[in-house]
């Protein structure tokens, strides 16, 4: 079994597997769709961060402002095409799968591009460090092992539900508007009904 689920590409080793997957795609081009092939890309590139940031806060229903990101790892499935694209003009980020790293314990955590609604078109030059694998699934392994560790800082708004004290006072209860038609109910009526139901 190997130790890791990717090898490490550069441009080089990138290009020769164009080549390959080109003539591959020649004798069989659904055979090679079903391989599954990623190519893994470590970014701290400000637009990827930028549409990761809005994904992470859309599923969590926060404010984009309470996601803080140094790095992800991006899974892009590839094709012959795909690979030509990334060294040159660049492809969209729209589906593909990112990975950061929780805060607190939590580890690496996975999500899509689709929930942003700002989708980035990346070549080569955003990644600083590439991987290859047979499945998108190991992009986690690729980013403990190829990343700098350092975790992401999500922090949501507080939302009060009592009203903000002097330092040393006690809080005030909040108050609950009367519903109209109801009498306003006291201590009284609440030891009234305490001897009635005895």
């Amino acid at each position: 079994m190997p130790s890791q689920h990717y090898i490490e590409l550069d441009k080089e080793r990138l290009t020769r597997l164009h080549e390959g997957l080109e003539l591959l795609e020649m004798v069989d081009r659904d055979h090679v769709a079903d391989m599954h092939l990623c190519v893994f890309g470590l970014t701290s590139d400000r637009q990827i961060l930028d549409a990761a940031r809005e994904a992470i806060a859309d599923e969590a229903e926060l404010d984009e402002n309470d996601v803080q990101l140094t790095e992800v790892a991006v899974a892009i499935p590839i094709s012959s095409d795909t690979i030509y694209a990334l060294t040159g003009s660049g492809i969209r980020l729209k589906n593909e799968e990112f990975v950061y790293l929780g805060g607190g314990g939590k580890g690496a955590r996975s999500l899509s591009f689709t929930f942003a609604h700002y989708k980035p078109t990346v070549n080569l030059n955003a990644f600083s460090k590439l991987g290859l694998a047979s499945s998108a699934g190991y992009v986690d392994e690729f980013l403990l092992k190829e990343g700098s560790k350092q975790t992401a800082q999500i922090t949501p708004n507080v939302h009060r539900t009592e009203e903000a004290t002097q330092p040393g006072a006690p809080a005030q209860p909040a108050q609950h508007p009367q519903q109209p038609g109801m009498p306003k109910q006291t201590s009284l009526d609440a030891k009234f009904f305490d001897e009635f139901l005895d």
